[in-house]
């Protein structure tokens, strides 16, 4: 697994989310996951690897979805529809 091969898999899901960015730093990725209404950065985690960047973008992808899902529906997702919305996640993960 590489890095490239991570963007790759979750390139159309990034260019979706306009709450998370991914920014190169010496040190590794930084995954932030900013507020939208005001901008600021609510947090941010660092991949040191691969396979932490993969892990970090299929749960922001979860999440993603999840609230994509509660503002279309006007609530959340019942159990079945959670279960879906992580399997697509663990599909896109498993591409890497």
């Amino acid at each position: 697994m590489t890095y490239n091969k991570v963007f790759e898999v979750f390139q159309d899901y990034l260019s979706e989310d306009k709450d998370t960015e991914v920014l190169n730093t010496s040190r590794g990725y930084l995954v932030v996951m900013w507020e939208t209404s005001d901008g600021d950065w609510v947090t941010s985690r660092l991949a040191e690897d691969p396979e932490d960047l993969r892990d970090m973008l299929q749960e922001r992808y979860v999440d993603f979805h999840s609230f994509q899902f509660s503002t279309e529906h006007e609530r959340d997702p019942d159990k079945k529809e959670q279960e879906e919305i992580k399997r697509m996640g663990a599909e896109l993960a498993a591409q890497c």
